[in-house]
């Protein structure tokens, strides 16, 4: 019975003994989507991927005219040609839609490749100057603003590292 008692004991010590958390990690935030909205290098590389991906819808809607045309011609010449020949253009204008839609697909896929790869190298470039700036002013935890409800203003770093990056890359570099 004394067993218990202690055991009873031992837990009520252990837990009211406990020192509340006071921890010294300095945590922060920052908002890397408005950093590359803002920030002199994040807007070129979002107006490189802007126009290339216009290049590339230009390119897919003159492809899709073009097919368009060419079943219209083949639709108004039902009545002209032979049905042989109306099943021929119908087959050779089906493998163009074929190539029209793999060609459509693979643009769309080097796009996502090339944003994703210009990204991470803006993440890149960039994540030496916030390690620098957690040296400097001795901070431990950088949260992403996007994975926090509500945060201290005074807390979020954005700006500052907005004006850092604007600094490091004012010639586009």
């Amino acid at each position: 019975m004394k067993l218990p008692k202690f055991i009873f004991v031992f837990f009520l010590y252990f837990f009211f003994n406990i020192n509340i958390a006071n921890s010294n990690t300095s945590t922060v935030f920052i908002d890397i989507d408005f950093i590359l909205n803002n920030s002199i290098l994040g807007k070129q590389i979002l107006l490189d991927l802007d126009e290339l991906n216009k290049q590339n819808i230009d390119n897919i809607k003159e492809k899709e005219n073009t097919l368009k045309i060419k079943r219209d011609k083949i639709n108004s010449q039902k009545n002209i040609l032979s049905k042989e020949q109306i099943e021929k253009e119908i087959v050779l204008l089906n493998e163009e839609f074929k190539k029209y839609n793999i060609e459509k697909n693979n643009l769309l896929n080097d796009f996502k490749n090339k944003k994703k790869q210009k990204l991470d190298n803006f993440l890149k470039k960039i994540n030496p100057l916030i390690q620098e700036y957690m040296k400097k002013n001795s901070i431990d935890i950088i949260l992403d603003q996007r994975q926090i409800f509500i945060g201290n203003v005074n807390k979020d770093i954005t700006e500052k590292i907005l004006t850092i990056v604007n600094q490091k890359f004012s010639n586009n570099g």
